[in-house]
């Protein structure tokens, strides 16, 4: 379930209920940001969701907000919804309408985006009336964006409230999976396991070393979902790749973290008829 804030709009949380079981709760009355959830291994996941123009606008009240809500969660992220840009975009029909909200405030037009234009965008994919601010310049924006992903606080781009709600329930459903679930770089990335090198090794420690890391690759290859525990644990309850293979299901459903589907598709991957 995503527990949303009650000033949230209506329309991002029916279209994320259609998918997912969502309440409204006084989540920012709470210090909790604007939507929040749990994962897999009971982490606590809150998003903070901004509109560009209102980021642009008053940086220091989006900063005092991610302050607020910061210690709420195991992870706090930021959703900047709209667009951004140093240049004044433009369609086919000419350019978008601007409202200039410069302030006092000087900026060298030397300076890449002396002004941030920033813009709304409907479902339907038009650009909405824009908004030119000189109160902040693009490259203080980049940075304090950077800075706050070094401190914990990740932040994505959306370009309307549809795209918002799609992903959260993108992200939600993702953090339901268990971690040896989850696939990404597996193309490039190869298992690791963080233990001694082999030369400091003894027989024994080298063996087992070896059983687990062909456990991890023969798991990336044929898409088995063994992580290291999985692979550690069925190192402990086997000599090696041999006596795993001449195993029988119910014996390898035994071990921990395992089960009967998991046990047929390892001796499957194998060679075994099962």
């Amino acid at each position: 379930m995503i527990l949303i804030d009650v000033s949230e709009p209506d329309s991002i949380a029916d279209l994320i209920q259609q998918g997912i079981p969502t309440t409204k709760s006084p989540l920012n009355q709470n210090k909790i940001a604007d939507y929040f959830f749990g994962n897999y291994e009971g982490k606590r996941i809150q998003f903070n969701r901004v509109q560009a123009g209102e980021l642009i606008g008053d940086i220091d009240s989006m900063e005092d907000e991610l302050k607020r809500y910061y210690n709420s969660a195991d992870e706090s992220n930021m959703i900047i919804e709209g667009l951004m840009s140093p240049v004044k975009l433009y369609m086919k029909s000419g350019s978008a309408d601007v409202s200039d909200h410069s302030s006092i405030r000087s900026a060298s037009t030397r300076d890449l985006g002396a002004k941030i234009f920033s813009y709304q965008v409907q479902p339907s994919g038009y650009i909405e009336r824009g908004h030119s601010f000189s109160t902040a310049r693009v490259s203080e924006i980049y940075t304090w964006i950077y800075r706050l992903d070094k401190l914990g606080i990740s932040t994505f781009l959306t370009n309307n409230w549809e795209e918002t709600a799609r992903f959260l329930m993108v992200v939600y459903r993702n953090e339901q999976k268990p971690p040896e679930a989850h696939t990404t770089f597996q193309r490039i990335y190869r298992p690791k396991i963080h233990i001694k090198t082999e030369k400091d090794m003894t027989v024994a420690e080298a063996e087992e070393h070896r059983f687990i890391k062909s456990l991890l690759f023969l798991s990336s290859a044929y898409q088995l979902g063994i992580g290291e525990v999985k692979a550690r644990a069925i190192a402990d309850a086997f000599c090696n790749m041999l006596d795993l293979a001449t195993a029988g299901v119910s014996e390898l459903a035994g071990v921990s973290g395992i089960g009967d589907r998991a046990a047929r598709k390892i001796l499957s991957s194998l060679g075994r008829n099962i």
